[in-house]
């Protein structure tokens, strides 16, 4: 069983780039079931709680996993979702490597996919989690899969964490097979610009878009390092990786059934600098086609065809660049004001909010212990309302999840207490709360944001397109029935009907 995420792949961007797909991509999307527009349940759609939300069935109310990063109050600081000090991340030696975040799924609530194969099969299936940052393998199987490998540019290479236990057997074969230094090297060009700008409809340094012109090269980025995660090298690293697993952990080499799980994430990065609009997406994504149809040809090789199965979505979708569709930055430090000004005509003058993170306005215990307290809260709500850009700001309320309004139902949704804020910032569509004056994300809760593709391929799977929304959170029922076990205990949503 194949689970394929394309990080920030929204529905809207696969349907845009659908004529571009050769390979592995066209491969699925003609041979398995569309499912057009799954959509997320909650309003804070990043990459931590996308991935905890595919590997359980459930919301972040349930995983615990906010967001990407958030205002932790006994720290006082924002901290990584996967962030875990006791499980440092292993350079090639082995060796805990300095100055990187300790990484693992400790933050996870719930058990997720691996557990269930686990229990399913008594413990003789295997699997495997490989994605290009920390965050997306950590929780795109569950808590503790057989094998974690993630892009760390630290190490330059596929590794670790001390949660995980050392780097399987088979990397050292990996490394000396597919080492990291001559992809830092490497020139990424375009083939034919005239192609790519009829197919895009735009300019190459289109509206928006960070950094410069093609071709890109690592080194001219700054640390080339990190910078290859901004490449279509990265997704090559990633198959050769998954490749290297299926030989390595022996999966599908019986009638056990086993996981591989692949998060591919230079899409999320390349979407986040140029936008999804952008040229360098559309060759970065033809290119991931590629390397898809190389997978999908050695697991016709190794495991022969109908022996396997693919699930392929998205953690979340993504905004359209806001410069091209007139989208609002709201800039956290003008929420902070707005809300920290009305806070202070009730109260008077102090400090009144602790933090701004990722949407979320966290208020001060003193403000909290108010007998206004209620008041006060309301009062910050209604002065950021009327921040540019804002068209609503909803409390983040844990008993809400049942209610016949939709956004207070999907900000509770991602409502945990104890880690979400007090009140949450909603944008009018096509805005983001963000401090960066160019670029691109994915933090407003708005259908292009929430509304991703599912498609599902395997042996006796007619294929056929489905327009009629369907819950993302039923992609982790569906790997489970492919998997034939029983599906994570937090799973909301049944199996799709493929």
């Amino acid at each position: 069983m194949v689970l394929v995420v394309i990080d920030q792949l929204p529905a809207w961007g696969l349907a845009a780039r659908r004529g571009a797909y050769r390979r592995g991509l066209a491969r699925l999307l003609d041979g398995g079931v569309h499912f057009a527009r799954a959509e997320y349940p909650y309003a804070i759609t990043f990459t931590a709680p996308g991935h905890a939300a595919i590997g359980t069935g459930a919301p972040p109310h349930a995983t615990g996993i906010v967001a990407n990063t958030w205002y932790r109050r006994a720290a006082g600081v924002e901290q990584n979702g996967e962030l875990d000090p006791a499980s440092p991340v292993l350079d090639v030696t082995g060796a805990p490597l300095a100055k990187v975040e300790g990484a693992s799924s400790a933050a996870l609530r719930v058990d997720g996919l691996a557990e269930a194969l686990r229990a399913g099969t008594g413990g003789r299936g295997r699997s495997v989690a490989i994605a290009g940052k920390a965050r997306a393998a950590c929780f795109v199987a569950g808590k503790r899969p057989d094998v974690v490998l993630w892009y760390e540019p630290a190490a330059q290479a596929m590794t670790t964490s001390a949660a995980y236990g050392a780097r399987p057997a088979w990397a050292p074969a990996l490394d000396a097979a597919h080492p990291v230094a001559p992809l830092l090297a490497r020139t990424w060009a375009l083939p034919d610009p005239a192609v790519v700008a009829a197919a895009t409809g735009g300019p190459d340094d289109g509206p928006g878009e960070t950094d410069a012109l093609f071709p890109h090269r690592p080194a001219a980025l700054g640390d080339p390092a990190k910078a290859l995660r901004l490449m279509p090298a990265l997704d090559e690293l990633e198959v050769d990786t998954a490749i290297a697993a299926i030989a390595g952990e022996g999966l599908g080499a019986d009638d056990v059934p086993d996981l591989l799980a692949i998060s591919f994430s230079a899409h999320d990065y390349v979407g986040h600098q140029w936008g999804q609009e952008s040229w360098e997406m559309f060759d970065l994504e033809r290119r991931l086609d590629a390397q898809l149809g190389r997978l999908l040809d050695v697991l016709d090789v190794r495991i022969g065809r109908g022996r396997y199965a693919v699930v392929l979505t998205s953690d979340h979708g993504a905004t359209r660049m806001p410069d091209l569709t007139g989208g609002a930055r709201i800039a956290p430090a003008a929420i902070e004001a707005a809300a920290e000004a009305a806070a202070t005509g009730l109260l008077g003058a102090g400090d009144w909010v602790e933090a701004v993170s990722s949407g979320m306005i966290y208020a001060r215990p003193a403000a909290l212990a108010s007998p206004r307290a209620a008041e006060v809260l309301a009062a910050m709500a209604r002065a950021v309302e009327a921040v540019p850009g804002v068209a609503a700001v909803v409390p983040m309320d844990a008993a809400g999840c049942a209610s016949a309004d939709d956004r207070v139902r999907r900000v509770c949704g991602s409502t945990v207490p104890g880690e979400s804020g007090e009140l949450l910032v909603w944008p009018k569509d096509g805005g983001l709360v963000t401090s960066y004056p160019r670029g691109t994300s994915h933090d407003a809760p708005s259908d292009d944001d929430r509304t991703v593709p599912v498609i599902v391929y395997g042996a006796g799977i007619a294929p056929r397109v489905e327009t009629a929304p369907v819950p993302a959170l039923a992609v982790t029922a569906t790997v489970a029935k492919l998997l034939g076990v029983a599906p994570p205990a937090a799973a909301t949503a049944p199996a799709l009907a493929y």
